[in-house]
């Protein structure tokens, strides 16, 4: 998770503005919780200046969130009262190459801005995206991901639409014809996709052909396709090809081979390794 500027753990004071304290207390504390969930754990000065509420508002809030077993309180701030994060073969799979997803999101949520409508697939580098974002406003996102959409679920300012279909309980993935159909109706700035793997003759490549038949179906909704995957995905191939290498607007990728296994798409896309 991410930690707060040393600036707001010292205890040095900032002005603040309390013009929201008129916000509506639940749509205030489901923005606590977004927060809670960027960054495990808050203090009272930084969320009141967040929110541009007064601390003894958050400290009020704090306290009926922490009745609510939503939260704990600590000295100074609050943390998770238990961690919202998906159990079972997702999770799993989340811990593989963790440090180089986040550092992969980090870049992508750079690329999202206030106002944009985004993609986001069903990967653990999409959900580690969508944690990056939790703070954005006026944000649309459109994904097939129930655990991702949980995640941002919290953010009143942002609207999470679910592509509906048959749900894969080994991903927490959302595939088949409804999906597809939904889709036809939808569309979207930007998509960020991860993949089993790519290749200059394949492009992105999935080992489920119905995660694969779907993720073509988003491709083809989106202005921009940003391909985020961790350097053992590149040169690599799966079963079925959903975006071909020339349909790639930028990749994004992290490894300690990265420039290597990056080098053959030189010339197809912008490529930023981090």
């Amino acid at each position: 998770m991410e930690t707060i500027p040393d600036k707001y753990r010292t205890g040095q004071s900032c002005m603040t503005d309390h013009s929201n304290d008129a916000l509506p207390p639940e749509v205030r504390r489901d923005q606590i919780m977004a927060l809670l969930q960027r960054y495990g754990q808050i203090t009272v000065k930084w969320c009141a200046e967040q929110l541009g509420v007064s601390e003894v508002t958050i400290r009020s809030d704090f306290a009926i969130l922490e009745r609510e077993g939503m939260l704990r309180r600590v000295w100074g701030g609050a943390v998770l009262d238990r961690p919202l994060w998906p159990e079972g073969s997702f999770a799993s799979r989340l811990k593989q190459q963790a440090a180089e997803k986040e550092r992969i999101a980090r870049i992508a949520a750079e690329l999202i801005v206030d106002g944009d409508t985004v993609m986001l697939d069903a990967s653990t580098t999409a959900y580690a995206i969508a944690r990056q974002i939790a703070d954005r406003r006026n944000l649309t996102v459109i994904t097939n991901g129930m655990h991702l959409a949980l995640a941002l679920g919290a953010n009143p300012a942002i609207t999470t639409i679910v592509i509906g279909g048959q749900v894969r309980g080994d991903t927490g993935s959302l595939t088949g014809t409804l999906a597809e159909e939904m889709l036809q109706r939808l569309h979207a700035d930007k998509g960020f996709f991860s993949a089993r793997g790519l290749t200059v003759a394949k492009g992105l490549t999935e080992s489920s052909i119905p995660e694969g038949l779907l993720k073509a179906e988003m491709v083809r909704h989106v202005d921009r396709v940003i391909a985020v995957l961790d350097s053992s995905k590149l040169g690599q191939t799966a079963l079925t090809s959903f975006c071909p290498v020339d349909g790639i607007h930028h990749l994004i990728t992290a490894g300690p081979d990265a420039p290597e296994r990056s080098a053959p798409f030189t010339g197809f896309f912008p490529i930023t390794i981090v």
